[in-house]
């Protein structure tokens, strides 16, 4: 489960209060015991070979985790309003009751989507920037390139007119 509490003050600053991973590391773990144990096939040097290779692949996985929540948490944020607060959660729920029951309590709101939905939006605004730069570099390079041809042709017109 991974988990954020998310606040924005009266003028709009966002911050992160809590939060965590209970997942984190994982993966650097199962991958050191999985290389350790394929090492075992070398001998004690495939031992130390094998770990430090499984750690090092299981660490690229935590840290892709981590980037993964940290673009979830900046896109939340921007839904939660100025003196709001918010709990972003994923989680794996047997029976919402008992959350609904303790939201409700609190007069507070739930809205559940699903992982997969939430990871196509931050996906399709990536990719949404990444075309609004494209197309911003674009432009100014043809403007670039246009004010080069003025000048140019500006340039032409006074070697004519010096020589006519």
């Amino acid at each position: 489960m991974s988990a954020a509490i998310v606040q924005r003050d009266e003028a709009g600053h966002l911050t992160v209060t809590e939060g965590g991973d209970v997942e984190s590391g994982d993966a650097t773990v199962g991958g050191s015991l999985l290389g350790m144990l394929i090492g075992v096939l070398g001998g004690p040097l495939g031992v130390l070979l094998g770990f430090g290779l499984g750690a090092a692949g299981g660490a690229l996985v935590d840290a892709s985790r981590s980037d993964d929540l940290d673009d979830a948490i900046t896109e939340f944020g921007k839904t939660v309003r100025p003196g709001g607060n918010a709990i972003l959660a994923q989680t794996d729920e047997a029976d919402t009751a008992a959350l609904d029951a303790l939201v409700t309590k609190y007069n507070g709101a739930i809205v559940r989507r699903p992982l997969d939905e939430v990871v196509s939006e931050l996906e399709a605004q990536q990719d949404a920037a990444e075309a609004a730069a494209e197309a911003a570099r674009k432009k100014i390079h043809d403007e670039k390139k246009a004010e080069k041809k003025e000048k140019r042709e500006e340039r032409i017109e006074k070697l004519k007119a010096k020589f006519s």
